[in-house]
């Protein structure tokens, strides 16, 4: 099964297709994020400050689009990729390919990767220059996404193509019997025209059965693609009233999940679980919560201090292949929080424990929060300084800045080991990111891969710079909206020891829109 390759199992479930399918499929992928299984990363190549970005083909086997932008003043050599899959290493990747610098972009590098098989990849990126060699591995997902479409004018053209072959091939027949060993000029008689009519019966008859059977080849050529396109592990999600407030509990109850097929879940920033809940609709709840493992297939988390409605859930997690996804659902959060305690087994009263991590904010609702300055509770303010007007699947950087209310420049401190967290979704739920400085890869993923290849714990954050506290009060992300429309941006920042949401509302134009 393909979900069996995507975890990292060794089986041939990631098998490459012979050819690819027609039609064009919009689907909710839900991959590393909700929408794109695109991955940004923005960080150190040893001496060297890059941005990748790697646009996935969403077919598989299939090309990936490799950018690398040198963010500081260095002039490279050499820029190489190759793609990695978790299960085979540098040693069994294939060779790298050059990076070559893209016309009229300084800075700017550009190749394509094929991405053979279903599954866990990194793209393995080396810089060499008068700084010497540094290298970083950027992790993607290998996954189907869509049906590629044929087109009206095309199936139009096939079909006369084929229907001009087919009675080109049975006249062929019908004149080989009848004509073939006749003198020039000699007329065919009744019998031969006779068995011409039955040899085009034949032939046509033969031919037919042949494009049936290739017709069942290709419609299970289609069914075999069908199933390999990527859906995110099924899930449950339930909210429920206990004496000590409202509990929300997440199941994993896909088959694939209880049948063992996937790999086991490692934890990034120390969690097993990132879930962030948006208030469906307007948008004006949100919350990143941590829930713990109640068991095998279930995470429980107290629901947080927001109003009541239908709430969307997005649960990131890493398997231990390498391999991330996000899982999606929602839940009715219409049960009122209860304040107090729940009794123990021994009658004794314990509290439901919550991540210290957790965080949440009730927001404007979608549409009120267009200005480029957000009023924070504390007083402080978050700017929007840099991509407030984006394009579809051009590269951005979205960058903000904190001051204190007097204007003065506000003192960031980490948060799980960021100095700020966003979440980027279109306001229809059809696209959902989760963003750090550093972009969307996981850095648990990342950090798998540099262990692999390293064999020292030392590697596993090699990629990131992170500011002392107090160092910055402005952070940014780089970033490509996958697709036009409205979209809310939520933006985390820890503020003396507190961590403040604020929310900015942007419309996504086609490229070369207004």
């Amino acid at each position: 099964m393909a979900m069996r390759a995507l975890g990292g199992a060794p089986t041939p479930g990631g098998r490459m297709l012979p050819f690819f399918p027609l039609v064009l499929v919009a689907v909710l992928v839900g991959a590393v994020h909700v929408g794109s299984s695109n991955a940004y990363f923005e960080g150190m190549a040893g001496p060297y400050p890059i941005r990748v970005i790697v646009r996935t083909p969403g077919v598989i086997p299939g090309l990936a689009q490799i950018t690398v932008r040198l963010t500081g003043d260095q002039v490279p050599d050499l820029i190489t990729v190759r793609p990695i899959r978790s299960d085979a290493g540098l040693e069994g990747a294939p060779p790298p390919d050059t990076a070559r610098a893209v016309p009229g972009e300084d800075g700017l590098y550009a190749a394509e990767l094929w991405l053979m098989t279903f599954g866990a990849y990194s793209v393995h990126v080396s810089v060499t220059g008068t700084a010497g060699q540094g290298t970083v591995f950027v992790p993607v997902n290998a996954v189907a996404e869509r049906r590629l479409e044929m087109g009206t004018g095309m199936a139009v053209a096939l079909l006369a193509g084929g229907l001009f072959l087919f009675v080109g091939a049975v006249t062929i027949f019908g004149a080989a019997v009848r004509e073939s060993v006749l003198s020039p000029g000699e007329p065919p008689t009744p019998k031969r025209r006779r068995r011409a009519l039955v040899a085009m019966g034949l032939g046509g008859g033969v031919l037919a059965v042949i494009l049936w059977g290739g017709w069942s080849w290709w419609g299970s050529v289609d069914a075999a693609y069908r199933e390999l396109i990527f859906r995110p592990l099924a899930t449950t999600s339930t909210v429920e009233a206990t004496a000590a407030g409202s509990l929300l509990t997440l199941s994993i109850d896909d088959p694939e999940w209880l049948g063992r097929q996937w790999t086991p879940l490692i934890p990034d920033h120390g969690k097993l679980m990132h879930m962030f809940l948006v208030r469906d609709g307007d948008l004006s709840g949100f919350a990143h919560l941590h829930p713990e493992s109640a068991d095998s297939t279930s995470f429980v988390v107290p629901f947080p201090a927001l109003p009541s409605g239908d709430y969307r859930v997005y649960a990131d997690i890493v398997h231990e292949s390498g391999f991330a996804q996000t899982l999606v659902d929602t839940v009715a959060a219409d049960i009122p929080s209860l304040a107090g305690e729940v009794s123990g087994p021994g009658g004794a009263a314990e509290e439901v424990p919550r991540d210290p991590d957790d965080s949440w904010a009730v927001l404007p609702v979608a549409g009120q929060a267009t200005e480029s300055r957000f009023t924070l509770p504390s007083g402080r303010v978050l700017a929007w300084e840099t991509g407030t007007d984006p394009r579809v699947d051009e590269e951005t950087t979205l960058g903000f800045s904190v001051a204190e209310p007097d204007g003065t420049p506000s003192a960031l401190e980490p948060y799980m080991g960021m100095l700020s967290h966003a979440a980027v979704t279109r306001n229809d739920g059809s696209v959902f990111m989760h963003l750090h400085p550093a972009g969307s890869i996981n850095l648990a993923a990342q950090g798998r891969f540099e262990l692999a290849e390293a064999g020292s714990a030392s590697a596993s954050m090699s990629a990131m710079v992170m500011p002392a506290a107090g160092a910055a009060s402005s952070v940014r992300f780089p970033f490509v909206f996958p697709s036009p429309g409205p979209y809310r941006i939520f933006v985390q920042v820890k503020l003396d020891g507190t961590v403040e949401t604020a929310a900015f509302d942007v419309t996504v134009s086609e490229v070369g829109g207004t």
